[in-house]
């Protein structure tokens, strides 16, 4: 197996406290207020091993997560958590071959998991109404190494819709999805899946009331918690802090669409 190269991202884990996500650089060292590494002592070497710094610290390092990468993006709005992410891909059935619109790039982080899922065959259209966010998300996804996976477009969905056809899920996480709705009965495929995320109640009852009245079916909302348990010698219990509400989830599914055309969403 090849050693790590440059380029690569690397997690310097030392324990849960403490840890750092980087990319791996040809020249200069890897620092932290517990010492530094030279990289030249890291390029070569194999995920798993271990490194101190000048300081006698250790630090394993281990290949990153999705979830890892995906709360490392840069960023200049806030993302879908992991724990969402995950219910969704599976609800809205997103694996290889599916065709994604995905309106509000944000940050890029959703979109680069949608990446990851669809790859090889299937592929993300991602719409984004502000500039300086298309820039960063467009970014990420380079730097992350899925962009022939996906398609980037400045454009205001609600006005001017998707410009594409046959797509098997639309992902919407804008504060208005119900102005995404009458776009998305014409671009999705028969029984082509709805996801949307909104932080509030208010904004479920006008999505619904949308779906509805474009011939979408069987809406749910789920909410997803998480909260991590800590193992310990002396004793075992949860965290006192919680993952908790995040956004609610809103699925539903086009009764109708396009009838010829192909839905790889139900084809695993």
């Amino acid at each position: 197996m090849a050693g790590i190269a440059p380029g690569q991202t690397v997690l310097f884990y030392h324990d849960e406290r403490l840890h750092y996500l980087r990319k791996v650089l040809e020249k200069g060292d890897f620092e932290c207020h517990k010492g530094r590494i030279p990289w030249g002592q890291i390029i070569g070497r194999n995920y798993g091993e271990v490194v101190k710094t000048h300081m006698g610290i250790s630090f394993t390092l281990l290949r990153p997560s999705l979830a890892d990468l995906m709360i490392g993006v840069k960023r200049r709005t806030t993302i879908a958590y992991p724990k969402d992410v995950g219910y969704m891909l599976l609800r809205a059935s997103i694996a290889p071959g599916v065709r994604v619109a995905e309106v509000g790039s944000g940050s890029g982080a959703l979109t680069f998991i949608l990446a990851r899922y669809v790859q090889p065959q299937g592929h993300v259209y991602s719409f984004e109404r502000r500039p300086e966010f298309l820039e960063v998300a467009r970014a990420n996804v380079k730097r992350l190494g899925v962009e022939e996976f996906v398609t980037f477009e400045l454009r205001d969905v609600e006005k001017q819709g998707f410009g594409v056809k046959e797509v098997d899920v639309c992902v919407v996480d804008v504060p208005e999805p119900w102005g995404i709705v009458p776009h998305a009965a014409k671009a999705l495929v028969g029984a082509g899946r709805w996801v949307s995320l909104s932080p509030t109640t208010e904004q479920l009852q006008k999505t619904r009331k949308a779906l509805e009245e474009h011939g979408f079916t069987r809406f749910e909302v789920w909410e997803v918690m998480m909260r991590e348990m800590l193992i310990r010698p002396q004793g075992s219990r949860p965290r006192e802090r919680m993952i908790s509400h995040t956004a609610y989830l809103a699925f539903a599914e086009i009764a109708g669409g396009n009838p010829d055309a192909s839905n790889a969403a139900t084809k695993y």
